[in-house]
Formats: C-alpha cells, sequence, structure tokens
C-alpha cells in the first residue's frame, strides 16, 4: 500500500489546475512601462492590495483544505493529530526540507546542466508545499474545533489575516506551513 493516497495525488492535482488557471490572466497582462522602450518597467509591476492577499490565502485554504477533507479525511486526520501531538518536530522537518530542496535547487542550478534538475525539483516542491502546508493551517484549525467544518473555517480565518499582514503575516504563514510539511514528512517516515 503506498504511503501517500491515491486521493492525495489528486488534491495535488487540482490545487495545481486552480494556482495556474488563477495566475495565468495575470501573466497574460501586458503593462505599460515607463518610457518609451518594449516591456514594463521596474516601477510597472503592480502590487496586490493587502486586503486581496488574505482573501487569496483564504480561498486557497477553503479549497485545498476542503479537498483534503472531503477526499482523504483519515490522512487529512492523521497528520493534522501529528502537528499537534508534535508542532516543534514538525516545524524543525519542514523548515528543514524546505531549506534542503532550496539548498540543493541552488546547487544543481550552478551547472547549466543542473539547472534541468533545479527547475522541475522547485516546481515539484512548489506544489508539494501548497498542499502539505495546509495541512499546518488546519492542525490550527483542530485546535478551535474537532470537528472539521469549522476547523476549516478557522483555518481560512487565519489564513486570512496571516495573507492581510505584510512582514510578520509572511513569517507566521512559514512557520505554519512548516508545521504542515513537517507533518507530512513525519507521518511518511513513521
Amino acid at each position: 500500500m503506498s504511503r501517500f493516497p491515491a486521493r492525495f495525488a489528486l488534491v495535488a492535482s487540482t490545487a495545481t489546475t486552480a494556482l495556474v488557471a488563477s495566475a495565468s490572466s495575470a501573466l497574460a497582462q501586458d503593462v505599460p512601462g515607463p518610457g518609451p522602450g518594449p516591456g514594463p518597467g521596474p516601477e510597472a509591476v503592480p502590487r496586490f492590495p493587502w486586503f486581496l492577499e488574505g482573501i487569496g490565502a483564504a480561498v486557497l485554504t477553503l479549497v485545498v483544505g476542503g479537498l483534503l477533507i472531503a477526499l482523504v479525511p483519515d490522512y487529512t486526520r492523521r497528520v493534522t493529530d501529528r502537528a499537534l501531538e508534535e508542532p516543534g518536530m514538525a516545524f524543525l522537518w519542514g523548515a528543514g526540507v524546505t531549506i534542503a530542496v532550496i539548498v540543493a535547487a541552488v546547487v544543481f542550478a550552478i551547472t547549466v546542466v543542473g539547472i534541468i534538475v533545479a527547475i522541475p525539483l522547485l516546481i515539484a516542491f512548489a506544489l508539494f508545499a501548497l498542499v502539505a502546508g495546509e495541512f499546518g493551517y488546519l492542525a490550527v484549525g483542530r485546535l478551535v474545533s474537532d470537528d472539521w467544518l469549522p476547523a476549516l473555517g478557522v483555518a481560512a480565518l487565519v489564513a486570512a489575516v496571516v495573507g492581510s499582514v505584510p512582514l510578520l503575516g509572511g513569517l507566521v504563514a512559514f512557520v505554519i506551513s512548516s508545521v504542515g510539511i513537517g507533518s507530512v514528512v513525519v507521518d511518511y517516515r513513521a
């Protein structure tokens, strides 16, 4: 039997599709540059308002977290239980794996041939982190209620608040996501 259920792959692919679909319209827009040259200048890169980043984080948590709960409820409960039982260990594993993947990608990218490995490695890890990081938010939601619906609501609210705060929010999001990533890694190792 596989360590990761087949439904986990379905959740990951659905989250990937949603992420690509939401980013494609923004990438297709051409923002005029400040001068008569081709392409946008450095000042032309748009920045989302603070509340839109929070809304985006909440929607992402609702979609991915809801899919995890609906498609792999036993696995989701087991991983969030692990996050609640050993948050420190889960954080260390999650942060360690994240740093190790980034360092490995940089080392691979130093050589021209290694770029062929570095880019897919970073893409695969970003997709993994997108889904696995949601376990951290669901674990925070389970601190309030053991029932999934209120836990998902709290997780989305926490994601919205964390996504809305500029600098400190990014740090808190890293910690919560690292706990989720680490919980998946610790569960896989068990």
